[in-house]
């Protein structure tokens, strides 16, 4: 079973990033992600981010934390050679399934019944940890 750490940063902009890791014997670090490096069972250990609301500034927020009973952005992620996932919840509970694709560091995931896609940069991994970044801007000039 591997680990799911979620981790985010702010600089100019907000940033959310997604910390993967794995429970493995052999955590020699790998440059370079790969469908073989990427398929697996993840299991979120720490999610950081912010999220930033121009029109309502009382509304900005930030967290940094292990994981609660419910995350922020993602559950624990199955990824499977047939580049099909399952996202889960922190009970296991299924939350989400679809497609996913893997070009250099971007890892993109398509659900099934969405219009839409989401890109992750793939910021580290290994055989033990998988570090994933999201940001996602919306037209009232919102960060997430």
């Amino acid at each position: 079973m591997r680990t799911l750490r979620f981790i985010g940063m702010a600089i100019v902009a907000v940033i959310m990033s997604v910390n993967f890791a794995a429970c493995s014997d052999d955590d020699e670090e790998e440059s370079t992600p790969t469908t073989e490096n990427i398929v697996g069972q993840w299991v979120l250990t720490y999610e950081e981010g912010y999220e930033i609301e121009p029109e309502y500034p009382e509304e900005n927020r930030e967290w940094s934390h292990a994981p609660k009973d419910e995350c922020e952005y993602f559950g624990n992620l199955t990824f499977r050679a047939d580049g099909t996932y399952t996202e889960y919840d922190l009970d296991n509970s299924e939350l989400d399934e679809g497609k996913w694709a893997l070009s250099n560091k971007l890892l993109t995931l398509r659900p099934i019944d969405a219009t839409y896609a989401l890109d992750l940069n793939v910021l580290e991994i290994s055989n033990s940890k998988l570090v994933l970044e999201y940001m996602e801007k919306e037209d009232d000039g919102g960060v997430e």
